[in-house]
């Protein structure tokens, strides 16, 4: 074996540690599980599922399923979302030998203000619904402005390029992380089902139990410095909130819609919400990398 090979491989062990690498069961969970898909990322490491840009493209959208899959950006906040093929020093979505990076950039005329940034977006084509269990390895952005989320939303886009009803809301976010109001550091997650202020519409969620305090799980560490496991057991009626193996939260929701829902990975840069002050925020590109390790999809046997 080759000193490269060697080091290739060492690194990739370190990225990915000992005990989070296991595609047959979730991290942390017993019981029987049956892998729905394994997207493992990593040009050149041992396990990985998807190694080019090409794998990627099989299974993933780079933009909102609205306006006939076209929504390239939310108005919430300043970055948008482009595609640029493998290799082009402008890609947002770029492999090395472990992981997969969602990247922000600045393009030329580009800037700190509303669609003044470019940032990757993933939209898996998978369709998720209760009984799956939805899991992502990670390492987030950074700095004031970030705002990186993980989440389910619901409809579907088809192979032949149609769509199925595409309600919304609910949404159940996974994880959001908002560092605003002069806050650098990504340590403070919220993660809950959005129904929009109309909960007599799309049901109101209730919290069966929660170690989240007026909204917000602080569990003391930066999720930019390490990679960390998130997940969603969507237990039906009763989804679980799970972080590093351990479940923090479970809340009572029945799935409104008569439509599955598509997992969401979004590296939004830049607010544009009401009263939130970006006075802070600093153009560092080195700040805005969403770095994957893998995302993974269970059903309970």
């Amino acid at each position: 074996m080759s000193i490269i090979v060697m080091a290739t491989l060492a690194v990739c062990s370190a990225v990915q540690g000992t005990k989070a690498i296991d595609p047959e069961r979730p991290f942390g969970q017993q019981g029987e599980f049956e892998l729905v898909k394994d997207w493992t990322f990593g040009r050149n490491r041992t396990g990985a599922t998807v190694t080019t840009r090409a794998a990627l493209d099989r299974d993933f959208h780079y933009r909102y399923i609205y306006e006939g899959g076209k929504l390239d950006g939310l108005k919430e906040y300043w970055s948008y979302h482009r595609d640029y093929p493998d290799g082009d020093p402008r890609s947002l979505h770029v492999f090395d030998d472990c992981t997969l990076t969602l990247k922000g950039r600045i393009p030329k005329n580009g800037g700190l203000r509303p669609r003044g940034i470019e940032s990757g977006l993933l939209r898996a084509k998978l369709p998720v619904s209760d009984g799956m269990y939805i899991e992502m390895r990670a390492k987030l952005t950074r700095g004031v402005g970030a705002w990186p989320a993980f989440w389910l939303n619901p409809g579907v886009q088809h192979d032949d390029g149609t769509f199925s009803e595409l309600p919304w809301p609910p949404e159940i976010d996974i994880f959001e992380f908002f560092n605003w109001q002069g806050r650098p550091h990504t340590r403070v997650m919220t993660g809950h089902v959005q129904v929009h202020k109309t909960p007599k519409r799309y049901g109101p969620p209730r919290d069966l139990w929660t170690m989240f305090e007026k909204k917000e799980y602080v569990p003391g560490f930066d999720f930019s410095e390490d990679f960390h496991v998130f997940a969603l057991d969507w237990v039906k009626d009763r989804p679980i909130w799970v972080l590093d193996g351990k479940p923090i939260k479970q809340t009572y929701y029945v799935w409104p819609v008569d439509v599955p829902a598509h997992i969401l990975v979004t590296n939004a840069i830049g607010m544009s919400l009401k009263g939130v002050d970006m006075s802070d925020m600093k153009a560092d590109e080195s700040q805005w990398d969403y770095v994957i390790d893998y995302i993974r999809v269970w059903r309970r046997k």
